[in-house]
Order: C-alpha cells, then structure tokens, then sequence
C-alpha cells in the first residue's frame, strides 16, 4: 500500500506513543512476547491512521493482528488455547454481524462497519472475549471525547449519524488492553 510520506509519519508517531503507554508492563516479558508487542504498536497505529484518514481498515492489518494473536494463543496455550480463541473470537463476530444488521435493519443505516467487526474478532484472539468489552469501553470514552471536541471545532452540533472512525481507537485500545490488563 502506498500511503503519503505523511501519514506515514503519523503512522510511526502513533506507533511510538503507544509503545511509550506500553513499555512499563512490557519490560519484563520474554522476547517473543516483546515482538509481539512491537508489531501490535505499529499494527494498530497503521489501523487508526488509515481509519481516521479514509473510513477503511485494511483487511491485511487485521489479518496480521489476528496472525500475531494466534501465533500467542499457541505458544502459551497450545492447540487447544488456539482453538478455543478462535471458537470465542467466531463467535463474537456472528455476535457483532448479526448485531450490526439488526440495527441497520431497525434504523436504515449502518453502525458497526464489517472492518470494526473483523478488527474486534481478531483483537478476541489476543485479550478474549471479556478484554473486548474492555476495548470497546475504552475505545468508546475515546471516540465520544474526540467526536464532541471535532464537532466543538468546526462549531457543528454532534447527531446520531454523524460518522466515527472508530478503528481509530478500537486498535490502540487493543494494545492498552493487551499490555496492561492481560496476563
């Protein structure tokens, strides 16, 4: 993918702010987990960027964290860790879809994009089903402060089908998740 010399930019920032928030809890974890680590900063910085510029989640950023959290999944718990991540991560995006349609169907308009579903099915192989909830949590505190600081900005009054990036916030929240509340 060819992104401007500046987003890249922005891209390496992000990412080193989000090792900055990490590096505490991730000083005395083993190598393989420290790359992790590392590839989940940038990872997720490359999401939120892109997200926040063009509304997409490439699906390659999702399927390298969704690699990164089976590869864990399988080194600390083995096949049957892996397959029972996978199982809840199948799950919580027949949960998600099915929920997005719902809610598409009652309100003639989309909520939670496929990407968002993808990205949250792939951050469950990381943090589980109950670190989503944390994710989103966090996630959605941040999208709210931001979206009512944008629409303060431009003097523009915040409605219920204004758009948020919300990529933007579910990746770096992954890794805030992944490094400070799971063990």
């Amino acid at each position: 993918m060819t992104l401007p010399r500046v987003t890249w930019q922005a891209i390496a920032i992000m990412a080193c702010l989000l090792a900055a928030a990490t590096l505490p809890p991730m000083l005395q974890e083993s190598p393989f987990r420290q790359a992790a680590w590392l590839m989940l900063c940038a990872l997720a910085a490359a999401i939120a960027i892109e997200d926040l510029a063009r509304m997409l989640i490439p699906d390659g950023y999702t399927a390298a964290i969704a690699f990164v959290g089976a590869a864990l999944a399988l080194a600390t718990h083995g096949w049957a860790g892996l397959g029972v991540a996978a199982i809840e991560a199948a799950i919580l995006a027949a949960g998600l879809m099915l929920m997005s349609l719902l809610y598409e169907r009652l309100r003639g308009r989309s909520g939670l994009g496929f990407g968002d579903v993808k990205l949250l099915s792939a951050s469950a192989l990381l943090i589980g089903v109950w670190g989503v909830g944390m994710q989103i949590l966090f996630a959605s505190v941040a999208a709210l402060v931001f979206t009512a600081l944008r629409a303060a900005r431009r003097r523009r009054p915040l409605k219920a089908v204004t758009r948020i990036p919300f990529a933007t916030f579910l990746a770096p929240a992954l890794v805030l998740v992944w490094a400070w509340a799971v063990r």
